[in-house]
């Protein structure tokens, strides 16, 4: 297997060989930090890469499988952590040079959850300044570039982790999801990204953005790469309030289930309403192939969910504001403009219109139940436009935004404000080569839909292998 190969292959081509010892842990991480070497230049993918510990940490993982200490599918797999996230005696900056000093004294427990793993922590990816922003764009250290064209974004906030996933600079990767930021990029990005249902994953270590709509999920080039990862990441965590007791499953039991009997949910209102050309081609296309494949699918009214996105961005403001008000007290000029005007405005954001959202937030939460209750999935586009450049996201001076990704968050804010599992995956790309995303979300809880939906897709529409050009 030559390197290239090597850095593009998923846990389940991985795993067994790692543990017969046909591929060395170190060999893998060699690979990936000799590739992260040669592109990162271009990619602007990582704020920092642990080439000691990750080499150590490889040895030590070769040293156990050795012995007969097998761990199990994430032992040896290299995992890259977006810049909110708490490694044990390294800099926490959230892209931001306010926290250019923030040393994590202990790791966040998603980062213990895939030490314990034996999993390899390569480095930290970058992301748009505190994760507020959809476009990927940070003044501060730079955008990170799509590896399927190197003009084009890789949307916020988390860019870096869906560039290094899709350019084989790793296995995997962790993201943020608060509006769509693991979808976005996923989406944009051709790769599988999963945020899961609200509370599934702890954010114990991960730095803030807004509370009730913060999710934590793994990135990665295939869905059952994102149910390996979900098996290491998922259960309760008593550091965490919002954390859930639910009882945790197999993610991966029901991947190879297919379609047949699946209940597939498409929405009559809102999704579809306004996209590109391309984007509606691909989706319907998928959503033909899903029915073709054995799934009972059937259109849904939803007159109500124009308003998901808005109750999303309703929520997420005024929670911003709180967790960053001494930010602006103390550090307003270090901010990106951007980042700046969008906290002033919140903070300001009365306190009924807070409270008025979130009871919209209550009805909104109790129409998507009654739409699911006689479906497992629902399928939409992840976004609504083509890819934009950068330069059509970067803002112009004296301006704090771009209109270049103004639409981004439209349809994934939805799942925020419910925060129910949603999926991300490549379902096709367009006339200019760019990959276009497909959104899979699922009943509260119920990830193993989810992922199976994904699964059963990425099965039939044959695009998983896909590779973007850059090498």
């Amino acid at each position: 297997m030559s390197d290239n190969d090597l850095t593009y292959a998923s846990i389940d081509e991985l795993a067994p060989r790692i543990r017969s010892g046909d591929v060395s842990p170190v060999e893998l991480v060699q690979a990936s930090l000799d590739r992260i070497e040669r592109l990162e230049p271009r990619l602007n993918a990582f704020l920092e890469v642990f080439s000691e510990s990750a080499l150590a940490q490889a040895r030590e993982a070769e040293h156990e499988i050795q012995e007969g200490r097998y761990r199990g599918p994430m032992h040896g797999i290299t995992v890259a952590l977006k810049d909110l996230v708490d490694v044990e005696g390294t800099v926490t900056t959230g892209g931001s040079i306010v926290l250019k000093d923030n040393v994590a004294t202990s790791d966040a427990t998603v980062t213990r959850l895939l030490k314990s793993a034996g999993a390899i922590i390569i480095g930290k990816t970058a992301l748009v300044e505190f994760a507020m922003g959809a476009t990927g764009v940070n003044p501060h250290n730079g955008p990170s570039h799509n590896p399927w064209n190197l003009d084009r974004i890789c949307c916020g906030s988390s860019m870096g982790s869906a560039a290094a996933v899709a350019a084989g600079l790793c296995v995997g990767a962790l993201g943020s999801d608060t509006g769509g930021s693991i979808r976005m990029p996923a989406a944009v990005t051709g790769i599988a990204g999963l945020k899961p249902t609200y509370g599934r994953i702890s954010r114990a270590g991960v730095l803030d953005l807004s509370w009730s709509c913060d999710h934590v999920g793994p990135m990665t080039r295939s869905v059952a790469d994102c149910a390996h990862m979900m098996n290491v990441l998922a259960g309760y965590d008593p550091s965490d309030p919002a954390s859930s007791d639910q009882p945790v499953p197999d993610f991966t039991s029901d991947l190879t289930r297919g379609f047949k009997g699946l209940r597939v949910g498409v929405p009559a209102d809102f999704f579809f309403d306004d996209i590109d050309p391309d984007v509606l081609d691909a989706v319907r296309a998928g959503i033909d192939l899903m029915e073709r494949e054995g799934a009972s699918v059937r259109e849904v009214s939803m007159p109500w969910v124009a308003a998901g996105r808005t109750i999303n961005i309703g929520l997420l403001g005024p929670e911003a504001a709180a967790v960053h008000r001494e930010v602006l007290k103390t550090h307003a000029h270090d901010l990106s403009p951007a980042v700046r005007a969008r906290l002033e405005s919140a903070i300001i954001t009365p306190a009924v219109d807070y409270i008025d959202t979130q009871r919209a937030r209550r009805r909104f939460i109790e129409h998507m139940d009654e739409a699911m209750s006689e479906l497992d999935v629902l399928v939409t586009p992840s976004v609504p436009i083509q890819t934009p450049t950068i330069a059509e996201c970067t803002p112009p001076p004296g301006s704090p935004d771009a209109p270049g990704g103004a639409r981004l968050t439209e349809f994934t804010g939805v799942f925020n404000t419910t925060g129910q599992p949603s999926l991300s995956l490549n379902c096709g790309f367009t006339r200019d080569g760019m990959p276009i995303g497909m959104m899979i979300s699922g009943r509260a809880f119920d990830e193993v839909s989810v992922l199976r939906a994904g699964a059963a897709f990425e099965a039939a529409a044959g695009l998983a292998d896909r590779r973007p050009p850059i090498n």
